[in-house]
This record gives C-alpha cells, structure tokens and sequence, in this order.
C-alpha cells in the first residue's frame, strides 16, 4: 500500500549542520527502502514563508503568502513510499530525523485509475527547461463535504482529476492523488529514544491535507492561474510550495558560467555584504585582488564603475549599470570588454542556508570558452572571500 509521509517541524529548530545532516541520514533511509522496492520519491520543501496560499470565497480570489495556517510545526518535507502496511510505515517514520524533533504523520494514499500515468523524474528536466517542481497542497475542510453528500463530493474529485489531466497536457504533470481520510492518519514522534505512535493527525485544524499535485513550472505565478481553479479552493484552500533537490546543480547554455554554492547566512546577510560597498570592496574579485570604487550608485539604472588592482600590479577597469536589484536578485551588464550580462540570485533554504547562484552570460560561446581558460576556479575565491566577510559578522 502507499503512504505519504508528512515531515512537520519548527523550521527555527534546525542550523545548518543539524539539517545537512538530517538530509544525510535521510537520504540513507531513501536508499535502503529504493533497494526494497519500497520508495517512490522524497523531498524537502522551501520554507513555508516561501509559499503562497490560494481561496476562492464569494467569487473574489484570495492569494497570501506564507503557508495555509500559522503553526508552530510547518510542513518541511514528504516522502511516498510502498509498503506492505501501516506497521512498516511506522517504522520507516520512526527512523527519520525529524520524528526525534518533530511529527511524521502517516496518511495513506487513495488510489485513483483516473489520473494520468506518473511521470519519471529527471534530475536534468529542470536544467533542460528552466523549471522547478513545486507541489500543490490541497487542504479540504471535512466537515463540508460530509454535509454536502457523497455525489458533491465524487463531482469536486471528478473536477480535480480533469485540471491534472490539462496539466499533463501542458508537460506540468507528475504524479497526483488524494489522501485518505485525516480520521486514518497516524503520528508519529520519536522522543528521548521512544517511539510515540498516536491516530489522528499532528495538527487538529478545520482544514486537513486531502491531497496533493506534484508538478512542474517555471514559477510559482505560472502555477497560481491552475491553483484557483482547483475544486478545493471553494472551501479550503492550496498551498503551493517549492520542492527542493539538496542535489541539483545549477547548468549553462553555451554562452554561460554558472558557479553556486550554499552559504550558511540568510539572504538578507548575504544581501547586506552586496549592498554596503565597503563590505563588496573587500571581497569582490578573486583571491589576491582589491577595489577602489569610483562611482556604485546601487539601483536599477544605476553605475558601478570601478578598479580592479591585480596582485601582479596591473589593473583592470570596469563599468557595469544595475538592470535589477532586489533582495533575491541582482542583474547588472558590464560593459568594460568583456561584455557580459550578470545574474545573481539568492534562494533561501531549509536550515538557515541560501543559495547564490552567479551567471555570466556572454556574446557568445567562443568569448564565454575563452574567459573560463583565464578565469578557472576565480568564483569559488570569490565566494571563500564573501564567507569570510560574512563571518566577521558573526
């Protein structure tokens, strides 16, 4: 039988070390179930302030951010898995890290023929089509449709299966399916080496996950146009969150360097180190060079002219005009040969960590081949002299 096991903890609770250590653990759990047949997928969730919650009430759309109820335990994570029965899940829930701090709730899956095939999932879809995976969290109030009656309800079903079949049309769809009953839910916590096991689920809330969609965008926007049209959104709500591969590494067009890493700072510090030029003097450029800024006027439109001195002597001239700025994305085009346009964003993850991701993009892949040659291994000592700025403050 399927279960999907539901991950709720307080996100607070987590550093960095504790939470790439949980992802560790975890993904030895994954492996010894994908070894028994048993596992189906896995994966964390980007922060519940991330998320975007969507209601239809009295005909006007209602879209917040943030998840579909304010808890101190929020969903950080699930996983599907194929077992003979519920004592299996409860063994596997009770291995994962999060049952020691949090809850694992078990629900089992309501099988549905009429849903489109699932969808393989490639780590290199993404890369391929500038798309993330997201999941739809339909949270359904219970109570609503037991007074509405069984054909009101089949109706909502039979209107939820045709938006996955129309996402599957699209190339959005990956896999789907209703959950059973919260009556049939078990939790389970693991705490001072013993295992608790109780029916129900972790949060008594009038509205309860019924269901999820598991799919494939480019952002969240794209998705909210389908999340209103969800049947549930009536009288519960979907939660839309972004799912996040720990594993998957950022790829280039032709034209393209990308470099990556995962800091441990929020975004807002990483942010700060930008936007203060005291700060971006000491630590932009490779190991070994320094600044002297001429003009940083740090706005969209705005001029960042300024020196590079080698650790040779020579130095090097730059012109660059900022065409975005915002706490997670910065874009600028340098204009000084070589010309290239510049992406940085910043992507908040799951145990105080954030991603940068830099792209440099040039005019072609003749100039983009010849600059990688000169400039091998220069932005990871760029991002070891970030670290260090972002240590002092701490």
């Amino acid at each position: 039988m399927k279960y999907m096991l539901l991950i709720y903890s307080a996100e607070s609770s987590w550093s960095t070390a504790e939470w790439n250590a949980c992802v560790a653990k975890s993904t030895g759990v994954c492996q010894e179930m994908a070894e028994k047949g048993q596992f189906i997928s896995a994966a964390p969730l980007f922060p519940a302030a991330s998320g975007a919650t969507v209601r239809v009430r009295n005909g006007q759309q209602l879209v917040t951010t943030g998840p579909f109820a304010e808890t101190t335990e929020q969903l950080g994570g699930y996983y599907l898995i194929d077992v003979p029965n519920l004592d299996e899940a409860i063994s596997i829930a009770a291995r994962l890290p999060p049952a020691a701090r949090g809850t694992v709730e078990i629900r089992p899956v309501f099988e549905l023929s009429s849903l489109p095939p699932d969808r393989e999932e490639h780590p290199e879809d993404s890369s391929a089509t500038d798309t993330a995976k997201y999941m739809f969290l339909c949270y359904d109030n219970e109570q609503h449709w037991a007074a509405a009656g069984k054909d009101a309800h089949l109706n909502a079903m039979q209107k939820a299966v045709e938006l996955t079949h129309e996402l599957d049309s699209k190339g959005m769809y990956i896999k789907a399916s209703p959950l059973h009953p919260s009556s049939m839910a078990t939790s389970v916590r693991v705490r001072n080496e013993r295992r608790l096991v109780t029916d129900g689920p972790f949060a008594e809330t009038r509205e309860v996950l019924g269901g999820f969609y598991l799919l494939r965008a480019k952002s969240r926007a794209e998705l909210l146009a389908y999340a209103v049209r969800h049947p549930g959104v009536f009288v519960g709500s979907v939660e839309i969150r972004q799912v996040f591969d720990p594993h998957e590494t950022p790829t280039a067009d032709p034209c393209e360097i990308v470099s990556f890493r995962n800091f441990p700072f929020t975004a807002d510090e990483i942010f700060a180190a930008y936007s203060d030029p005291k700060k971006l003097a000491r630590w932009w450029g490779p190991e070994g060079f320094r600044n002297t800024f001429e003009t940083f006027d740090f706005c969209e439109g705005g001029e960042w002219k300024f020196v590079m001195h080698g650790p040779d002597g020579k130095d090097y001239q730059n012109l660059s005009y900022f065409r975005k700025v915002s706490r997670n994305c910065i874009e600028l085009e340098h204009q000084s040969p070589p010309w290239f346009n510049m992406t940085m964003t910043l992507t908040e993850l799951p145990g105080f960590q954030t991603r940068l991701v830099w792209r440099m993009k040039f005019e072609s892949e003749s100039v983009r081949d010849r600059i990688a040659q000169l400039t091998e291994g220069c932005n990871d000592q760029n991002f070891d002299r970030l670290t260090e700025v972002l240590n002092e403050k701490r």
